[in-house]
């Protein structure tokens, strides 16, 4: 197929070109970067995109805007990942919850110099964000299709004529701006799953399906916020609850409490931590693990070397903690409790109806976690790799142990 045709194709699902630019406003493109492969295994994508406000633009005055990258990027209204149809050889949108994308944000916000969303751009001016593809686009991915990434057209509209400086300082509030900016569709960049075997000996070495004993209580540091996770799943698991890469998916229900404030701590002070150690894939010592039950005895599945792999080879980046960048961040009070799902899919390559499984958080520390909530650390921006926050001795605050949760046994079923 040529280039002209697929644009062809495309063009149905266009939401704003360059026509629909308002007069008046300024002439903004934007544009992607990302890998033209995915391997079956990997957690994460990693994308950049970049704003350029065209050299040629009729008005010359600077402008502020704000667009966040998760939101407005890869949320409802941004990219557009499609799927050809192997049936109707027809280009459809991927199927995923809506609900599970972030929206746009509608709402003033405070202009900010130090937040990464708040951008001037003068004519000529470009500008970046990295970010990773989210999770929900993972379960409906599958190798042997043919998927296309397109920039459909959006909308800005949190912008102002001015400069950042100016605006830091007075009439801070930036509200939506009638008429909107318009991005124009136009980037699209082919994409493709693929599932074949790499040594990877020379990077991660052999590793052991062993597996130490869960975390006790009695671990937790003296002077430290107790935390404690509990975990529910079904009682069942059908061989039919697999995704198009033929993976098994298991939901557990994780909640985590703040039990309680340290004794020489205000009893209800709150904390703000990362919740990367709750959420990232399984592993050999720490976090979650799940058991097989062979002959009698409960034996440590050995967790794929190719998904560790992807966990410790991300390159760091900076997030802003108080704007809860990537939803890695949460805030709790003595008492409260927070809850979300997270998918069990490493599971054993040959499995069948009547297997049995435990599956368990062992526990961990919190790689990062301060006082307050999110909105005191409106400005803390902390650098993060792949389900981690990379702060050495956390400011020196003590660690925060997380001893193992209760245990989760299931059975596979037709």
């Amino acid at each position: 197929m040529s280039l002209a045709q697929l644009e062809e194709e495309l063009s149905s699902f266009t939401r704003y070109s360059a026509a629909d630019r308002p007069p008046d406003t300024p002439r903004l493109r934007l544009s992607f970067e990302a890998e033209p492969q995915s391997h079956v295994y990997d957690t994460s994508y990693r994308m950049m995109f970049t704003i350029t406000r065209e050299v040629n633009d009729p008005e010359t005055r600077p402008c502020i805007i704000h667009w966040d990258p998760v939101k407005d990027g890869l949320g409802q209204s941004g990219i557009i990942l499609l799927c050809r149809e192997s049936e109707t050889d027809e280009w459809q949108p991927l199927q995923v919850d809506p609900q599970q994308l972030p929206a746009k944000p509608l709402h003033p916000q405070e202009v900010s110099i130090e937040d990464p969303y708040f951008k001037q751009l003068d004519p000529g001016d470009s500008v970046s964000w990295s970010v990773d593809l989210p999770s929900v686009y993972f379960d409906a991915l599958g190798t042997g299709y043919s998927y296309e990434i397109l920039w459909g057209g959006g909308e800005i509209p949190l912008w102002d004529w001015g400069t950042l400086s100016e605006r830091s300082t007075s009439h801070r509030q930036l509200a939506p701006k009638s008429p909107a900016i318009v991005l124009p569709n136009g980037p699209h960049q082919p994409f493709e799953v693929i599932d074949d075997e790499i040594d990877l000996e020379d990077d991660i070495g052999e590793w052991s399906p062993y597996s130490p004993p869960p975390i006790s209580p009695s671990s937790r540091m003296d002077n430290a916020p107790v935390l404690s996770i509990y975990i529910a799943g079904p009682e069942t698991l059908s061989v039919k609850d697999h995704s198009p890469a033929a993976r098994l998916h298991y939901p557990v229900t994780v909640t985590i409490s703040y039990d309680a404030a340290p004794d020489s701590m205000d009893g209800m002070r709150p904390i703000t931590f990362n919740t990367s150690t709750f959420k990232a894939i399984d592993r050999h010592y720490d976090g979650f693990r799940l058991y097989v039950k062979e002959n009698d005895e409960w034996r440590p599945h050995e967790v794929n070397g190719l998904i560790l792999h992807h966990l410790y080879s991300s390159s760091p980046y900076p997030v802003n903690v108080g704007k809860n960048d990537e939803n890695r961040f949460q805030s709790l009070v003595p008492g409260e409790s927070c809850s979300f799902t997270r998918t069990v899919s490493d599971f054993p390559k040959y499995f069948a109806p009547g297997d049995r499984f435990r599956y368990g958080y062992k526990g961990a520390t919190l790689d990062w976690w301060d006082w307050g909530n999110l909105h005191d650390h409106e400005y803390t921006v902390v650098l993060a790799g792949e389900n981690m926050v990379l702060d050495q001795n956390n400011g020196g605050r003590p660690v925060v142990v997380v001893p193992g949760s209760n245990w989760l046994e299931f059975t596979l079923t037709e």
